[in-house]
Protein backbone atom coordinates (compact mmCIF):
# COMPACT_ATOMS: atom_id res chain seq x y z
CA UNK A 1 0.00 0.00 0.00
CA UNK A 2 1.47 3.25 -0.75
CA UNK A 3 2.17 5.82 1.82
CA UNK A 4 -0.15 8.71 1.66
CA UNK A 5 1.60 12.00 0.68
CA UNK A 6 -0.72 14.59 2.76
CA UNK A 7 -0.73 18.61 1.54
CA UNK A 8 -2.15 21.04 3.91
CA UNK A 9 -4.19 23.67 3.22
CA UNK A 10 -5.10 26.84 5.51
CA UNK A 11 -8.23 28.91 4.00
CA UNK A 12 -7.74 32.44 5.41
CA UNK A 13 -10.04 35.35 3.88
CA UNK A 14 -9.51 38.72 4.98
CA UNK A 15 -13.23 39.49 5.94
CA UNK A 16 -14.80 38.37 9.36
CA UNK A 17 -17.74 39.26 10.86
CA UNK A 18 -17.26 38.88 14.82
CA UNK A 19 -13.07 40.32 14.60
CA UNK A 20 -11.83 42.58 12.19
CA UNK A 21 -9.28 40.84 10.18
CA UNK A 22 -9.30 38.18 12.03
CA UNK A 23 -6.98 36.11 10.29
CA UNK A 24 -4.40 38.35 10.74
CA UNK A 25 -4.81 39.07 14.31
CA UNK A 26 -1.97 38.56 16.63
CA UNK A 27 -1.82 35.83 19.56
CA UNK A 28 1.48 35.39 21.60
CA UNK A 29 3.25 37.45 19.16
CA UNK A 30 2.18 36.26 15.82
CA UNK A 31 -0.81 36.05 13.62
CA UNK A 32 -3.21 33.12 13.57
CA UNK A 33 -2.66 32.50 9.97
CA UNK A 34 1.04 31.90 11.43
CA UNK A 35 -0.06 29.35 14.00
CA UNK A 36 -1.50 27.56 11.66
CA UNK A 37 1.34 27.58 9.40
CA UNK A 38 3.73 26.53 11.70
CA UNK A 39 1.71 23.91 12.93
CA UNK A 40 1.89 22.22 9.35
CA UNK A 41 5.11 23.19 9.34
CA UNK A 42 6.27 21.31 12.51
CA UNK A 43 4.06 18.05 11.65
CA UNK A 44 6.60 14.90 9.87
CA UNK A 45 4.13 14.40 7.88
CA UNK A 46 3.43 17.60 5.78
CA UNK A 47 4.80 17.46 2.42
CA UNK A 48 3.43 21.09 1.09
CA UNK A 49 1.14 24.29 2.78
CA UNK A 50 -0.74 26.21 0.57
CA UNK A 51 -2.99 29.38 1.66
CA UNK A 52 -6.14 29.88 0.31
CA UNK A 53 -7.33 33.52 0.36
CA UNK A 54 -8.77 37.18 -1.65
CA UNK A 55 -6.96 39.04 0.68
CA UNK A 56 -3.48 40.58 -0.96
CA UNK A 57 -1.86 41.25 2.80
CA UNK A 58 -2.61 37.36 3.59
CA UNK A 59 -1.39 35.94 0.55
CA UNK A 60 1.73 37.90 0.54
CA UNK A 61 2.41 36.85 4.32
CA UNK A 62 1.91 32.92 3.40
CA UNK A 63 4.23 33.43 0.47
CA UNK A 64 6.54 34.64 2.78
CA UNK A 65 6.23 32.21 5.22
CA UNK A 66 6.82 29.71 2.58
CA UNK A 67 3.34 28.49 1.94
CA UNK A 68 2.43 28.65 -2.03
CA UNK A 69 -0.75 31.03 -2.63
CA UNK A 70 -3.87 30.24 -3.88
CA UNK A 71 -5.45 33.59 -5.29
CA UNK A 72 -9.65 32.77 -4.21
CA UNK A 73 -12.02 35.16 -6.16
CA UNK A 74 -13.78 37.39 -3.83
CA UNK A 75 -17.24 35.69 -4.60
CA UNK A 76 -15.12 33.00 -2.71
CA UNK A 77 -14.55 35.05 0.09
CA UNK A 78 -17.85 35.86 1.54
CA UNK A 79 -20.04 34.92 4.82
CA UNK A 80 -21.59 33.10 3.17
CA UNK A 81 -19.06 30.78 0.91
CA UNK A 82 -18.51 27.73 2.34
CA UNK A 83 -15.47 25.01 3.13
CA UNK A 84 -16.81 22.92 0.41
CA UNK A 85 -16.61 25.50 -2.24
CA UNK A 86 -13.13 26.96 -0.88
CA UNK A 87 -11.91 22.80 -1.70
CA UNK A 88 -13.65 22.89 -4.71
CA UNK A 89 -11.64 25.68 -5.82
CA UNK A 90 -8.66 24.41 -4.64
CA UNK A 91 -8.50 21.23 -6.34
CA UNK A 92 -9.45 23.12 -9.45
CA UNK A 93 -6.96 25.94 -8.92
CA UNK A 94 -3.94 23.68 -7.82
CA UNK A 95 -1.79 21.46 -9.65
CA UNK A 96 -2.27 18.63 -7.54
CA UNK A 97 -0.39 14.78 -8.66
CA UNK A 98 -2.18 12.09 -8.11
CA UNK A 99 -4.65 11.83 -5.08
CA UNK A 100 -3.12 13.72 -1.92
CA UNK A 101 -4.82 13.33 1.03
CA UNK A 102 -5.56 17.16 2.47
CA UNK A 103 -4.82 18.18 5.95
CA UNK A 104 -7.46 20.96 6.30
CA UNK A 105 -6.16 23.61 8.89
CA UNK A 106 -8.16 26.69 10.11
CA UNK A 107 -6.98 29.97 11.24
CA UNK A 108 -9.26 30.25 13.74
CA UNK A 109 -7.75 26.74 15.94
CA UNK A 110 -4.39 28.07 17.25
CA UNK A 111 -4.10 25.76 19.56
CA UNK A 112 -3.85 23.32 17.59
CA UNK A 113 -0.27 22.42 16.92
CA UNK A 114 1.90 19.75 15.07
CA UNK A 115 1.73 17.56 17.80
CA UNK A 116 -1.53 16.80 17.51
CA UNK A 117 -1.16 17.15 13.31
CA UNK A 118 1.42 13.85 14.03
CA UNK A 119 -0.72 12.57 16.64
CA UNK A 120 -4.01 12.48 14.30
CA UNK A 121 -2.02 10.94 11.58
CA UNK A 122 -0.61 8.37 13.57
CA UNK A 123 -4.45 7.49 14.33
CA UNK A 124 -4.92 6.76 11.32
CA UNK A 125 -2.54 5.19 10.33
CA UNK A 126 -3.02 2.32 13.41
CA UNK A 127 -7.05 2.23 12.48
CA UNK A 128 -5.98 2.08 9.01
CA UNK A 129 -8.69 4.71 8.00
CA UNK A 130 -8.21 7.19 5.21
CA UNK A 131 -10.24 10.50 7.03
CA UNK A 132 -10.24 11.71 10.46
CA UNK A 133 -12.11 14.89 12.07
CA UNK A 134 -10.82 16.44 15.61
CA UNK A 135 -13.70 16.59 17.76
CA UNK A 136 -14.11 17.74 21.35
CA UNK A 137 -16.79 16.16 23.94
CA UNK A 138 -20.10 17.48 24.10
CA UNK A 139 -20.56 18.65 28.06
CA UNK A 140 -24.11 18.66 28.06
CA UNK A 141 -25.94 15.81 25.88
CA UNK A 142 -27.86 16.12 22.82
CA UNK A 143 -29.98 13.18 23.96
CA UNK A 144 -32.14 15.36 26.52
CA UNK A 145 -32.85 17.71 23.75
CA UNK A 146 -36.72 18.83 22.99
CA UNK A 147 -37.64 20.46 19.62
CA UNK A 148 -40.48 23.35 19.59
CA UNK A 149 -43.14 21.55 17.64
CA UNK A 150 -45.60 22.63 15.66
CA UNK A 151 -48.29 23.43 18.43
CA UNK A 152 -45.89 24.93 21.13
CA UNK A 153 -45.10 21.99 22.80
CA UNK A 154 -41.88 20.47 23.65
CA UNK A 155 -40.84 17.37 21.87
CA UNK A 156 -37.93 15.41 22.82
CA UNK A 157 -35.14 15.21 19.54
CA UNK A 158 -34.58 11.77 20.55
CA UNK A 159 -36.52 9.66 22.71
CA UNK A 160 -38.09 11.13 26.27
CA UNK A 161 -36.80 8.43 28.15
CA UNK A 162 -33.60 9.64 27.57
CA UNK A 163 -34.64 13.07 29.17
CA UNK A 164 -34.80 11.32 32.52
CA UNK A 165 -31.43 9.30 32.53
CA UNK A 166 -28.28 10.67 34.26
CA UNK A 167 -25.60 11.84 32.13
CA UNK A 168 -23.26 9.29 32.90
CA UNK A 169 -25.71 6.63 31.49
CA UNK A 170 -25.94 8.42 28.06
CA UNK A 171 -23.36 7.73 25.15
CA UNK A 172 -20.54 10.49 24.96
CA UNK A 173 -21.22 12.52 22.40
CA UNK A 174 -18.85 14.66 20.28
CA UNK A 175 -18.66 17.73 18.10
CA UNK A 176 -16.35 18.78 15.28
CA UNK A 177 -14.01 21.50 17.00
CA UNK A 178 -12.78 22.79 13.41
CA UNK A 179 -9.09 21.92 14.07
CA UNK A 180 -8.16 19.50 11.71
CA UNK A 181 -9.98 17.53 8.80
CA UNK A 182 -8.30 15.33 7.24
CA UNK A 183 -9.37 13.37 3.66
CA UNK A 184 -7.94 12.10 0.63
CA UNK A 185 -8.75 14.37 -2.51
CA UNK A 186 -11.05 11.35 -3.74
CA UNK A 187 -12.87 11.06 -1.60
CA UNK A 188 -13.72 14.37 -1.18
CA UNK A 189 -14.69 14.33 -4.71
CA UNK A 190 -16.69 11.25 -4.42
CA UNK A 191 -18.42 12.85 -1.49
CA UNK A 192 -19.28 16.39 -3.03
CA UNK A 193 -17.93 17.73 0.30
CA UNK A 194 -15.94 16.96 3.55
CA UNK A 195 -16.65 13.32 4.69
CA UNK A 196 -17.53 12.94 8.00
CA UNK A 197 -19.28 10.10 8.23
CA UNK A 198 -16.85 7.14 9.15
CA UNK A 199 -14.68 9.17 9.54
CA UNK A 200 -12.50 8.72 12.36
CA UNK A 201 -12.48 10.63 15.64
CA UNK A 202 -9.06 12.60 16.92
CA UNK A 203 -10.56 13.75 20.14
CA UNK A 204 -9.16 16.81 21.54
CA UNK A 205 -9.50 18.52 24.62
CA UNK A 206 -11.83 21.71 25.16
CA UNK A 207 -8.81 23.81 25.76
CA UNK A 208 -7.23 22.91 22.33
CA UNK A 209 -10.17 23.56 20.98
CA UNK A 210 -10.96 27.11 21.04
CA UNK A 211 -12.25 28.59 18.36
CA UNK A 212 -11.40 32.13 17.18
CA UNK A 213 -14.91 34.27 16.50
CA UNK A 214 -14.54 37.07 18.99
CA UNK A 215 -12.46 39.58 20.82
CA UNK A 216 -13.55 36.91 24.13
CA UNK A 217 -12.11 34.02 22.20
CA UNK A 218 -8.74 35.51 21.37
CA UNK A 219 -8.93 36.93 24.82
CA UNK A 220 -9.15 33.65 26.36
CA UNK A 221 -6.74 31.71 23.52
CA UNK A 222 -3.81 34.33 25.14
CA UNK A 223 -4.47 33.22 28.63
CA UNK A 224 -4.57 29.48 27.56
CA UNK A 225 -1.00 30.48 25.16
CA UNK A 226 0.44 31.71 28.32
CA UNK A 227 -0.26 28.63 30.50
CA UNK A 228 0.83 26.54 28.32
CA UNK A 229 4.10 28.04 27.82
CA UNK A 230 4.58 28.49 31.43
Amino acid sequence: MTAARFIALIPARGGSKGLLRKNLRELAGKPLLNHAIDAARGSRHVSAIYVSSEDEEILAAGTQAGCTAIRRPAALAQDASTATEVMQHFFETAALDGDPTIIYLQPTSPLRTSAHLDGAIAAMTAAGATSLVSVVELEKSPFKSFICGEDGRLKSLFYEKFSNHNRQELPKTYIPNGAIYIFPKSLFLARGGFPSEGSLPYIMSAADSVDIDNQSDLDRAQKLMEQRNG
